[in-house]
C-alpha cells in the first residue's frame, strides 16, 4: 500500500476474519459484525481505527463503533490521516463531481455519505442554505471538522442540522436538530428550472425537500399538456404537482401531511398556479378509493410512498400497497394516460414494482406498456462496489384501453 508522507497517529486496530478483506479491497465501506474477528479493548464508539487482515495485513481506516448496528465504515485504503484537510478534500471533490453534471437548480446533495467516501454526513444545498445530516457515531465525533469543511468549501452563508434520523438510535447517539451558523430563513427559498420552491427548516421532512425526484419531475412535466389532469399521490410538498400545473395541467395533490400541503399551496401562489392546484387531505389509499367512487379521471399519475420496506420482511406489505394504488391510479387513467410509480426503499427492487404494477393491471383489466424505468440522479451517486447506494427505483407505465 502507498504511504503519505506524513504517518498517521497510531490508533486502535481492528481484525476482520479471513476472507472478509476481499470486499474492503474491493471498496465495500462497511465491516458488519459477523466480519469482526477482534478488536483492541476500550476502543471510544467512532473513533478511528487500523484495520487490518487476520494475517495482519493494514487494509485501511475507518470508523469503529462496536455496539453500532455496522460496526465498521471505512474511509480510506491509505496510511493518512483523518484530518481537517482529509475532510475538506473528500467534500472539495463530491461537490466538482455535481456541479459538472447538476443543472437548472441551485439545489442540490453536496455529499452522499458512503457514495462520496463520508460514510454518515448527508448534505443537501438549497441556494445559500445547507441542511446537514450526521447518522453514525463516528461523523458525530469529527463533526467540528466535517462542519467546517462544509462552510469552507460551499460558502453557504447558514446552515442547519435534521440528524433526527433512526440510524442515530442505532449508534447509541441523541436525535439533533437547529441551527449551525449563520443567521436561518424561516423559509428556504430556491428555484428549479422556472419554479421557486421553498420550506420551512423546522417543519420539514428528512433534510427538507426531496431532491433525488427531480429528474422524474422533468420527465412527467415533459407528458404533460395543457388541460391534462394529474394526480400527485403521496405528495409532500407537491412538486409533481407544481411542474405539471406549469405545463398546464390542473393537479390534485394527496397527502396526510397537512403542513406539507400548506407549502406546496404557498409555492402555488408564488408561481401563479395556485388556479391550477388543488389538494386533498387524508389517506393516499383511503382517497383514491373515493376518487373512483367520484368517478374522477386523469392523464397522468404519480404514486411515490414513503420507504414502506425498512427491512426485507416487510416487502411483501409494500407490494401490496404498491398494487392497491396502482390498481386505482390506472382504472383512473385514460387511454394512453402515464403512471409513475416510485420507491426510496433500498429492499424494493425494480422487480418488485413491476410485479405489483403487473398485478395492478390485472385488477384494473388494462393493458400498459413499461415505457421507462429510472434510478436516482447524478447527485445522489450509485456505487457499483455499494449496493446500499441504490434505493430510488422508478418505473414509467403508459396505459392501454
Amino acid at each position: 500500500m502507498k504511504e503519505t508522507t506524513k504517518r498517521p497517529s497510531t490508533a486502535p486496530k481492528v481484525r476482520l476474519k479471513a476472507g472478509r478483506e476481499r470486499r474492503v479491497l474491493g471498496r465495500y465501506p462497511f465491516g458488519h459484525s459477523g466480519d469482526i474477528l477482534e478488536a483492541d479493548a476500550g476502543i471510544a464508539p467512532g473513533s478511528i481505527v487500523d484495520v487490518h487482515a487476520e494475517s495482519g495485513t493494514f487494509l485501511g481506516r475507518g470508523y469503529f463503533n462496536a455496539e453500532g448496528g455496522t460496526p465498521l465504515r471505512m474511509l480510506t485504503l491509505e496510511r493518512e490521516e483523518i484530518d481537517a484537510r482529509f475532510y475538506e478534500r473528500r467534500v472539495r471533490e463530491a461537490l466538482r463531481r455535481r456541479e459538472e453534471r447538476v443543472t437548472g437548480t441551485n439545489a442540490l446533495r453536496v455529499v452522499h455519505g458512503e457514495a462520496d467516501g463520508l460514510p454518515g454526513v448527508i448534505a443537501d444545498r438549497f441556494g445559500d442554505v445547507l441542511s446537514v445530516q450526521f447518522r453514525n457515531a463516528g461523523v458525530e465525533r469529527h463533526r467540528d471538522l466535517v462542519l467546517n469543511a462544509l462552510a469552507s468549501v460551499t460558502g453557504a452563508s447558514s446552515a442547519f442540522e435534521r440528524s433526527d434520523t433512526v440510524e442515530r438510535r442505532r449508534e447509541g447517539l441523541e436525535l439533533r436538530t437547529g441551527a449551525l451558523w449563520g443567521e436561518l430563513p424561516s423559509r428556504v427559498e430556491f428555484f428549479e428550472d422556472d419554479l421557486t420552491l421553498a420550506f420551512d427548516p423546522t417543519t420539514s421532512q428528512k433534510t427538507g425537500f426531496y431532491l433525488d425526484q427531480r429528474d422524474n419531475r422533468r420527465l412527467l412535466r415533459s407528458l404533460v399538456n395543457p388541460g391534462d389532469t394529474f394526480l400527485d399521490v403521496y405528495s409532500y410538498t407537491g412538486t409533481f404537482s407544481l411542474h405539471a400545473a406549469k405545463a398546464g395541467a390542473k393537479t390534485l395533490a394527496v397527502d396526510k401531511d397537512h403542513v406539507a400541503l400548506g407549502v406546496l399551496e404557498g409555492c402555488a401562489r408564488d408561481n401563479a398556479v395556485e388556479r391550477l392546484v388543488g389538494v386533498r387531505l387524508g389517506d393516499a389509499l383511503d382517497v383514491l378509493g373515493a376518487l373512483e367512487k367520484e368517478k374522477r379521471t386523469a392523464s397522468v399519475a404519480v404514486f411515490d410512498p414513503p420507504t414502506l420496506a425498512k427491512r426485507k420482511d416487510d416487502v411483501p406489505n409494500a407490494k401490496r400497497v404498491f398494487t392497491t394504488g396502482a390498481a386505482s391510479l390506472l382504472r383512473m387513467l385514460s387511454n394512453g394516460g402515464h403512471l409513475l410509480i416510485s420507491t426510496c426503499a433500498h429492499y424494493l427492487r425494480v422487480d418488485d414494482l413491476l410485479d405489483a404494477a403487473r398485478v395492478a393491471a390485472g385488477e384494473a383489466n388494462v393493458g400498459a406498456e413499461v415505457v421507462a424505468v429510472t434510478y436516482q440522479p447524478a447527485d445522489h451517486p450509485w456505487m457499483l462496489a455499494v449496493p446500499e447506494s441504490l434505493y430510488l427505483k422508478s418505473v414509467l407505465l403508459k396505459v392501454e384501453k
